[in-house]
């Protein structure tokens, strides 16, 4: 795609396949300060919402929001389905070299997300696998490797 919509809705549309915006998605997304919790029901659309409003954010005012996205998430079939959500939005924006989505759960760790740290980009897994890098006690990879990703993922993030 040459050129991105401007408008917030027709944005939201173009990344998530026709669908218009509820109105919370847009007020999140055009807020001047994020919300410290999105409390919806499920299936109200919260991945399409957190993830749109970043990369509005990634392009609007990319002073107001963390250059990783980062979803920390039960299950494997939840990060499964939320990496296919992004990858699926960042494509229909034709955004996909400027957005990388990168997995990580046991089994499926792509380690390339942390030799860029100026490189925005999403990451999706497993509680296990982000929040014992997060505690700098990397699970399943080398403890040589534990400060870069404890840094990574305590400093502009959301």
């Amino acid at each position: 795609m040459s050129e991105l919509p401007q408008d917030f809705s027709e944005f939201f549309s173009t990344a998530f396949d026709g669908s218009a915006p509820f109105d919370y998605q847009r007020r999140l997304a055009e807020a001047e300060v994020l919300p410290s919790l999105v409390n919806v029901p499920t299936g109200a659309g919260k991945t399409a919402a957190v993830l749109g409003a970043w990369l509005w954010r990634r392009l609007h005012k990319p002073q107001s929001i963390g250059r990783r996205l980062v979803y920390c998430l039960p299950m494997r079939t939840l990060v499964e389905q939320t990496r296919g959500v992004a990858e699926e939005a960042v494509k229909n924006l034709g955004l996909a070299e400027r957005f990388k989505v990168y997995p990580l759960m046991g089994g499926d760790v792509k380690d390339e997300w942390d030799t860029q740290p100026e490189r925005e980009c999403i990451l999706i897994g497993t509680q296990d696998m982000l929040l014992s890098r997060a505690l700098n006690r990397g699970y399943a990879m080398s403890r040589y490797k534990w400060p870069v990703h404890f840094g990574l993922l305590n400093n502009d993030c959301l």
